[in-house]
This record gives C-alpha cells, sequence and structure tokens, in this order.
C-alpha cells in the first residue's frame, strides 16, 4: 500500500512493458506489409515479378556455389 501512494504521489515512471508493446507494433506493421504485398503478387499485378525475381535470387544462390 505503501508502494502505490509514493508512486502516485513522486508520479513514478513505469515503462517495464512498453518496450514489448513496441516490438509487437512493429510485428504487426511488418506482417501487414507482408501481407499486402503477398495480395498483390498473387493478383497478377506482381505475379510475373515475383517468379522473376525467385528466378533471380535462386540463380544467383546457384552461381556462388
Amino acid at each position: 500500500m505503501t508502494r502505490l501512494w509514493i508512486r502516485l504521489l513522486v508520479g513514478g515512471n513505469d515503462e517495464s512493458g512498453q518496450a514489448t508493446v513496441e516490438y509487437f507494433l512493429v510485428i504487426l506493421a511488418a506482417s501487414a506489409l507482408a501481407i499486402i504485398a503477398l495480395k498483390w503478387f498473387q493478383s497478377g499485378s506482381g505475379g510475373g515479378l515475383l517468379g522473376s525475381l525467385f528466378g533471380r535470387v535462386i540463380g544467383w544462390v546457384v552461381g556462388r556455389f
């Protein structure tokens, strides 16, 4: 009970969960962008680009070994 009064009177700045929330929001935003990109690639607009991109990446990897 004393800690509560001290925290209320002093205005303790408890930010212990803030980093977790920030990480969650970043992961949520990245997931949303990935879903949007996948939908765009699957819609036909970027389907050829996606195949071309994977083809180039696989070719580059195979060329390294």
